[in-house]
């Protein structure tokens, strides 16, 4: 009986006791504090001091932390919109950019002596009017040589013109007028009566006197596509004193004649772009015909003073002179003409 008495007495006073800690805790507040964590787990993230944020106040951004592309690309309108626009700056144009000489930087007219002599000219004169002569001479003669006269005749033409606008007296000056005038009425002779009477009026033409050839200029007086007719003729005379040296101390003469006709139909020919295939090329046709027409002149130059003065180098340099003008022709027919070979 004692023993179970003592027994409950210690029982309830054990329970007393856990009723009052339990109490006590609830009364101050205070949660039991959590036990350090024992072993070699993980340590706990550090605590980050400061205030919280409020809801007005966007949390601040951690350092390193990147922005969506969308964000980016909407900062970037706002601030083109908001940012003045920079006055646009004009730039100089560099070298390469700045345009090429244009065609009317050429030499269109030069004077006559420049690409040929006077002399050279007036000795072509009587050889012209001989073969035209006997081109007429009978009907057979002339039903045989239509296609010589239409282009001997227009060649005539700016020979002509050439000795008129020469700044050189010669023989010719005072008759240039009448002799273009003739030669263009036979170069559109279509019979044999009119071709003969045609060639009758120039021999006459060429003897006038007291004409005023100030009134002369440059212009589209011949037929192109006769002259473009003659000049392989007229270039194969011209290359036949070259086979040899002393067929060019004889032919010297010849030679420099010939080149200096073959200046004079380039000079002549510089306003016929019209009567090409191309017509709008004016540009490339004249700077073209001022090629042909320098290095006929330079053939000129070259038989001249080989004449003055024979040698090896004279012969050789002579027949470079004749190499780069074929080149010229043949510059003008890539452009022109392609495919059509040069005789």
């Amino acid at each position: 009986m004692h023993s179970a008495t003592g027994s409950s007495w210690l029982k309830a006073s054990l329970l007393v006791i856990g009723l009052l800690a339990v109490g006590g805790m609830v009364l101050s507040g205070c949660a039991p504090a959590p036990q350090e964590p024992t072993g070699t787990g993980a340590p706990s993230a550090p605590e980050i001091s400061g205030p919280a944020p409020t809801p007005e106040e966007p949390a601040a951004e951690e350092p390193g932390e990147e922005k969506p592309a969308a964000d980016m690309e909407a900062d970037s309108d706002a601030e083109a919109e908001t940012k003045p626009a920079e006055p646009a700056v004009e730039k100089e144009p560099s070298e390469e950019a700045k345009p090429a000489p244009a065609a009317a930087d050429l030499d269109l007219a030069p004077p006559v002596s420049k690409f040929a002599p006077a002399e050279d000219l007036v000795a072509q004169v009587p050889e012209y009017l001989e073969d035209l002569e006997e081109a007429v001479e009978t009907e057979q003669e002339y039903n045989d040589s239509v296609e010589k006269i239409a282009k001997q005749a227009n060649t005539f033409i700016l020979i002509a013109l050439a000795l008129g606008m020469h700044d050189s007296d010669n023989k010719f000056k005072v008759a240039a007028g009448p002799m273009i005038e003739a030669a263009r009425e036979l170069a559109a002779a279509e019979d044999y009566e009119s071709a003969k009477a045609g060639v009758a009026k120039l021999q006459k033409a060429a003897t006038a006197t007291g004409d005023d050839p100030a009134q002369l200029k440059w212009g589209h007086l011949a037929s192109l596509p006769e002259l473009m007719k003659a000049v392989p003729l007229i270039n194969t005379k011209m290359k036949r004193p070259l086979r040899n040296e002393s067929r060019l101390e004889r032919g010297a003469d010849d030679m420099a004649g010939h080149a200096a006709v073959l200046a004079v139909i380039a000079q002549g020919s510089l306003d016929s772009c019209g009567d090409t295939e191309k017509p709008n090329e004016v540009g490339k046709w004249q700077a073209l015909c001022v090629e042909m027409r320098d290095k006929a002149a330079a053939v000129n130059t070259a038989a001249r003073q080989f004449r003055e003065s024979p040698s090896s180098d004279g012969f050789e340099a002579a027949k470079v002179a004749v190499e780069e003008l074929n080149q010229s022709c043949e510059a003008c027919h890539e452009v022109f003409e392609p495919g059509v070979a040069i005789e």
